[in-house]
């Protein structure tokens, strides 16, 4: 099944504009990455129920460091995509309606394709407002506590353990299988273990233990004044101590190859997490000197690889979405959209390949892409 087959809409009703209420689990207590709870909620996810699955991944992209950053690459790579609405077939309040949806709401609908491919799966409320005869869409709601679960390969709704209909005109719904989060989080477990064994460990030897060595007939009060001294001595970094007694301070010579041991789990699972969600590293971590230009090439390709996947598939996502929206306000039809990626090209060439377009060949260029190409103002009478 394609997104194009996910995100088919049949035509509806015009919307209410009262929000239905979405039944949320009362069970939301903090979920623990832990193998346990993995296993478990790869079971239940084999049941057909999303919600443990959905918790899980919610505290994976709040906590981890590797799949946030990675996260925010793949969204704002997307984000800065050129979306243009194919205006052939519209009219003029069609055009304007659609375009005013895409400027207000493409950063959106690129958080909801992500979420989708993150997690497999993608539930969103639409709130409807009423402007000038029109339905104009003002909020994608998110239900992260929803009982969600497959039947069919579709995505329903559960409520005390009844499905719920849902109007296809007010809920944007899709799954796709478990998701690129789905086999990440055990190597989060691994790094998550390793991460706090590093940090006890480096509590523990950190500082190196100190000896204090007293000699026969120490008093009692001279003991007690030695333990106490012994004990504030790391924080201190000064002591008074008598003749009598012997201070040493005790080493551990094999702290740094357990030391590398943690770090190198640490980096080995970070590496999983971040190729995972963006097919790659080198974006968000440095390379050595030998060969780092070949490298970058090769990380480079797989990651527009990516990219162009993603494009594709939001590109489904919002005209099927649009297309909906037409059927409401407008009647029959399709919207279609084109999505490209800003192309980086130097001014100077740029301006080379134009004035050779326009004297040469007689390319008559629309006013508006000298505005955006070359950022020159428009005039206050235009």
């Amino acid at each position: 099944m394609n997104l194009k087959q996910l995100f088919s809409r049949p035509a509806g009703t015009a919307p209410s504009l009262t929000v239905a209420q979405v039944p949320q689990s009362s069970f939301i207590i903090r979920a623990q990455l832990t193998p346990d709870t993995i296993a478990s909620a790869k079971s239940a996810f084999d049941r057909g129920e999303l919600l443990p699955l959905n918790r899980l991944y919610k505290v994976l992209l709040a906590e981890d460091l590797s799949a946030a950053s990675a996260l925010d690459v793949r969204l704002e790579t997307l984000k800065s995509a050129v979306c243009r609405l194919e205006t052939e077939n519209l009219s003029s309040a069609q055009e304007k309606y659609f375009s005013l949806v895409i400027k207000q709401f493409y950063p959106v609908f690129c958080e909801m394709l992500l979420a989708l491919k993150l997690t497999g799966n993608l539930f969103r409320q639409v709130a409807y407002e009423l402007d000038a005869g029109l339905y104009y869409p003002r909020r994608y709601l998110a239900y992260p506590f929803a009982d969600l679960r497959l039947a069919d390969e579709q995505l329903v709704l559960y409520d005390n353990g009844k499905p719920q209909p849902l109007d296809a005109v007010k809920f944007i719904t899709a799954a796709a299988g478990p998701g690129i989060l789905y086999s990440a989080l055990k190597y989060y477990v691994f790094y998550s273990f390793a991460l706090n064994n590093w940090a006890q460990f480096t509590e523990t030897y950190g500082k190196p233990p100190r000896l204090a060595r007293y000699s026969p007939g120490t008093t009692e009060t001279e003991k007690s004044e030695l333990w106490r001294m012994l004990q504030n001595f790391g924080s201190d970094l000064a002591a008074m101590i008598s003749d009598n007694v012997k201070l040493e301070f005790a080493d551990f010579a094999s702290k740094t190859a357990s030391v590398d041991l943690y770090s190198r789990l640490v980096e080995f699972c970070d590496d999983r997490i971040t190729r995972r969600i963006l097919g790659q590293t080198l974006t968000t971590k440095s390379v050595g000197d030998g060969g780092s230009y070949a490298q970058a090439k090769v990380h480079d390709l797989v990651r527009m690889d990516i990219l162009g996947g993603d494009l594709r598939d939001l590109d489904a996502l919002i005209s099927s979405h649009l297309t909906l929206l037409n059927q409401i306000n407008f009647g029959p039809g399709e919207i279609s959209l084109s999505l490209a990626l800003p192309q980086s090209v130097n001014l100077a060439e740029r301006i080379m390949i134009d004035e050779k377009l326009y004297n040469s060949i007689g390319v008559d260029f629309p006013e508006d892409y000298w505005h955006e190409t070359y950022g020159v103002p428009k005039s206050s009478k235009e």
